[in-house]
């Protein structure tokens, strides 16, 4: 996973250069690996899996969305970076703080979903392991980002005397 993890990160980290297409190829790589983790991490009869896997294609598409939500946060970013004054820091700010909130309220949708079909026990392990992945593919993501450049007036403060 990790290797499809880097090269969606170099997509990001180029996606000035990188063709959609490209993009697409790696985001359906990292589907895929996602759903084998999934399935040797999740046991499901195969009527819980009948009843899993639409729920879970719902949420990957949903998921999807946000990502592309993000991806456009850090073009912008990414357009901006040597401008970046506090009227677009707070904009990128905002936006990024909707997506995770998006995020987190789209895992606590799916997460009843699927309880309601495998139980709660299988639900919370599937959260789980989902958010063990996103987390995983954030920290790859924001490893890749630079901090917003300082404001130029921020002046070191002097040594508080003892």
């Amino acid at each position: 996973m990790k290797s499809i993890i880097t090269l969606v990160l170099l997509s990001f980290a180029a996606t000035a250069f990188a063709q959609t297409s490209t993009l697409e190829l790696m985001r359906k790589d990292l589907k895929t690996e996602k759903v084998a983790i999934l399935t040797a991490s999740i046991p499901l009869s195969e009527k819980q899996a009948e009843q899993f896997w639409p729920i879970y294609r719902e949420y990957d598409n949903e998921l999807s969305k946000l990502g592309d939500k993000r991806l456009a946060v850090l073009k912008k970013f990414a357009a901006n970076y040597d401008t970046v004054n506090d009227k677009m820091a707070e904009e990128l700010v905002e936006e990024s703080l909707s997506i995770a909130n998006g995020k987190n309220d789209l895992l606590e949708k799916y997460y009843k979903k699927v309880a309601k079909v495998v139980g709660t026990v299988t639900a919370a392990r599937f959260l789980q392991v989902e958010n063990q992945m996103l987390t995983l593919i954030d920290a790859q993501i924001v490893s890749q980002v630079p901090l917003i450049k300082a404001p130029k007036e921020v002046k070191a403060e002097p040594a508080e005397k003892k």
